[in-house]
């Protein structure tokens, strides 16, 4: 029975050795984790944009590094989600780099259908919320955040209407334009038909036109619209009033109301 009780208390300290082992050592391996987040860039694609986020994890500590999880969380400067997209690596052996690329798709036609028309004149930036999780040796998970902002230029920024100007066109019509001017400030070079009703201060709509416009990444733009009306509706014409602008693209398709004068 003396003997029995003597091994039972020497388990007991093996097992209390054992784990104030594990202990340190898992400590030891969370103080030596390495994790290296890179530059986010934005990059363009097929739908709208890409943010890329490279990021690197040095594992110089005594085990596996399972189940790692990187989270990312975009939100607009009013916590308004936009985005939440998950990276997940199954296993980094001990001694061990990492490399991978976090990548995290936004759909312009999506976030225009989320009535985000200011992302389309205004310069902005996203927040972004980062989250690790990751286990050690199978058995003592562990957690990290950090907070980052990626600036965001607007593709129609400083979007201007000016004064609608009609001249005869002949016995039976009239030409009516109107300028249009903004800056492209995206990464993305826009490409789109503009269409453009205009209506008077009386809301009545006089005509419409429509022209095809190009405009590179951080350029400029600055044209007239030209329209067509007879000139009985041309006579209709105010000097101040509004415009319904559609304009269509690849990636998406978006209106609104403008006033001109």
């Amino acid at each position: 029975m003396k003997i029995a009780i003597r091994m039972l208390g020497i388990a007991t300290i093996i097992l209390w050795l054992v784990i104030l082992f594990f202990s340190v050592t898992a400590v030891y391996s969370v103080m030596n984790l390495g994790v290296n987040l890179g530059e986010v860039q934005m990059l363009p694609s097929s739908k709208g944009i890409t943010f890329s986020l490279p990021f690197s994890i040095d594992n110089n500590g005594y085990y596996e590094i399972a189940d790692l999880n990187l989270t990312t969380c975009v939100t607009d400067p009013d916590g308004t989600l936009i985005d939440l997209t998950e990276t997940f690596v199954q296993s980094i052996p001990r001694d061990t780099t990492v490399n991978a690329t976090h990548t995290i798709p936004l759909d312009l036609d999506s976030i225009m259908s989320m009535d985000y028309l200011p992302f389309l004149f205004e310069d902005s930036e996203f927040n972004v919320e980062i989250f690790v999780g990751l286990n050690f040796a199978r058995a003592v998970p562990v957690q990290l955040s950090t907070n980052a902002t990626i600036p965001w230029g607007a593709p129609l920024a400083d979007f201007s209407v000016g004064s609608v100007s009609v001249s005869p066109l002949n016995s039976t019509h009239a030409e009516a334009s109107i300028p249009l001017s903004f800056e492209n400030h995206a990464i993305l070079d826009l490409t789109g038909t503009l269409t453009l009703e205009l209506y008077n201060d009386s809301q009545n709509m006089i005509t419409s036109g429509e022209t095809v416009i190009r405009v590179p990444s951080h350029q400029s733009y600055s044209d007239r619209i030209v329209m067509y009306t007879s000139l009985q509706d041309a006579s209709k014409v105010t000097s101040s009033g509004k415009v319904h602008v559609i304009f269509e693209t690849p990636m998406f398709t978006v209106d609104w109301w403008d006033q001109y004068g």
